[in-house]
């Protein structure tokens, strides 16, 4: 059966080919990364790290665009460490939606598999991630984050204020 020309087909990772290269290439051809881009705010920044990298980088929001370039975060909401193989399971997703891509980020966070892991250090409080918009990206998740929250028992409005806390104190 053809596939269907509106449906990305997912791109996969050339053998070898470092995380932060791979994670490069899905941030520009994702759509959902769109979605992102156009629910953060000004500001909005994560520190990343890979596991098997000795390189950091950064990645923020600019005037509705998601910018990748190496060197140290300025002012993060949050830093990542990125195992190799939750680096590829990612970035193999770029049919994924954005309730689809957050259920697998946070799949990862909490992943007892080190080498599909990615640790989570939150820098910023509630009232910071909401000005930023990453509430609003996790709105944007929809049910499909929802129900994955709620599958891991957080439920209700109180429900993203647990996982905030939970992220501090290093899920």
């Amino acid at each position: 059966m053809p596939a269907d020309e509106d449906t990305p087909t997912p791109i996969e990772a050339p053998a070898g080919e470092p995380g932060d290269v791979a994670l490069a290439r899905f941030l520009t051809c994702c759509p959902a990364v769109a979605t992102v881009a156009l629910s953060l705010r000004a500001g909005a920044e994560v520190a990343v790290s890979f596991t098997d990298l000795e390189r950091e980088w950064r990645c923020y929001a600019d005037a509705g665009n998601i910018m990748w370039e190496p060197g140290k975060a300025k002012d993060p909401d949050f830093a990542l460490r990125l195992a190799p193989g939750a680096v590829k399971s990612i970035c193999v997703r770029t049919d994924a939606d954005i309730g689809e891509l957050g259920i697998i980020f946070f799949e990862h966070v909490v992943s007892r598999e080190p080498d599909y892991r990615i640790r989570v250090q939150l820098h910023s409080g509630l009232i910071k991630l909401t000005q930023r918009g990453w509430l609003t990206l996790l709105a944007r998740g929809g049910p499909k984050v929802a129900g994955w929250l709620a599958r891991k028992g957080f439920h209700g409005s109180s429900a993203v204020v647990a996982a905030i806390a939970r992220l501090k104190s290093g899920w």
